[in-house]
């Protein structure tokens, strides 16, 4: 497997198991660069670029994502945007949850904007991370299972001499 592609280059397609083990992986080291320096970003050059490099990950492996369902790579923008808007309104809606005072207005937008980003992402997760890919080769690329459905099957027959006489199915006319 070529890891570089894989994580860097937004060309070709992968499948929704690779997709997945790429953004929970993701999501871990984002997870231990915040907790190790929760606050202050600033002074620590490494960090910024480890964040960086995970949102190229993540904008390489989201426009594959969406070659395999047979969508241009640009809508990554649009997934990026509903993801950074959702954080946005999850980070006010907390803050109004612990006292920031705003009119009725705003609360009734800010309301109705959360049932939209709501819907959106979960469209976004739904479209991501549970729909099949397009069969066959598409203009992205061949189909990422294809390899996979391409193998030649294993012989799953059993060894009747390690199944005991009782389970095995005999053809023929009962004795």
């Amino acid at each position: 497997m070529d890891y570089f592609w894989l994580l860097f280059s937004p060309r070709g397609r992968i499948n929704r198991a690779r997709y997945l083990v790429v953004q929970l992986a993701l999501l871990t080291v984002w997870c231990t660069v915040w907790l190790k320096s929760p606050l202050d970003l600033t002074s620590q050059w490494q960090a910024w670029i480890v964040v960086i490099a995970m949102i190229w990950i993540n904008i390489a492996t989201t426009a594959k994502r969406l070659h395999d369902r047979n969508r241009s790579g640009w809508w990554t923008v649009a997934v990026i945007i509903v993801g950074r808007l959702s954080y946005l309104y999850y980070g006010l809606f907390f803050g109004l949850y612990f006292g920031v005072d705003l009119s009725i207005g705003k609360e009734l937008l800010l309301v109705m904007s959360a049932v939209a980003l709501s819907l959106l992402q979960t469209w976004v997760v739904i479209e991501l991370f549970f729909m099949i890919g397009t069969d066959g080769p598409n203009r992205y690329g061949s189909d990422p299972l294809a390899r996979v459905a391409t193998r030649a099957p294993e012989d799953t027959r059993l060894d009747q001499r390690s199944v005991p006489d009782f389970l095995v199915h005999r053809a023929g006319q009962p004795g």
